[in-house]
């Protein structure tokens, strides 16, 4: 069972560390500029009125994270949502995908937008199954993503 709490200061050098095996995996540059933000945890996020949550296994080993960014009033985008190699198909993207959007809610947020890199098979098959409507492909810093949206709101 993985356990998922706030991202803390001390964290930063594990969730690096699992950012560049799921980017490597992914065939992704690990140099890219596109990943700054994951320096910039506390004022990418927590203070500008998003969350980012980090997964760790029952013996205090950071395998998953996700971050949640306010966008606009409305909107917020999921972020950095990784799971360690060693980590995958348990559920665990799951259980973060669905805490994020639980803490979206929480937040006021009626709107989800996310990415994935087009050859992220099994990152498109957790959002279609989670409601998230494909939107399209389109070029974002250079990577080919597909691009999806989810409404948190009741009725629109």
């Amino acid at each position: 069972m993985l356990k998922i709490r706030r991202y803390s200061t001390a964290d930063h050098d594990d969730l690096w560390r699992l950012h560049l095996l799921v980017i490597a995996a992914a065939g992704v540059e690990p140099t890219h500029q596109h990943y700054h933000d994951i320096f910039h945890i506390e004022e990418q996020y927590l203070s500008g009125g998003g969350e980012f949550l980090v997964g760790t296994t029952q013996n205090g080993m950071v395998v998953a994270m996700g971050g949640l960014k306010k966008l606009d009033f409305d909107t917020a985008e999921i972020k950095r949502l990784r799971v360690h190699p060693d980590f995958q198909q348990r559920g665990h993207g799951q259980q973060l995908l669905s805490k994020l959007e639980e803490r979206a809610g929480e937040l006021g947020f009626r709107h989800i937008y996310l990415d994935a890199l087009t050859n992220q098979l099994g990152a498109k098959k957790l959002f279609l199954n989670n409601g998230y409507a494909h939107k399209g492909a389109s070029v974002i810093d250079g990577f080919w993503v597909n691009v999806y949206e989810k409404s948190l709101a009741e009725s629109e």
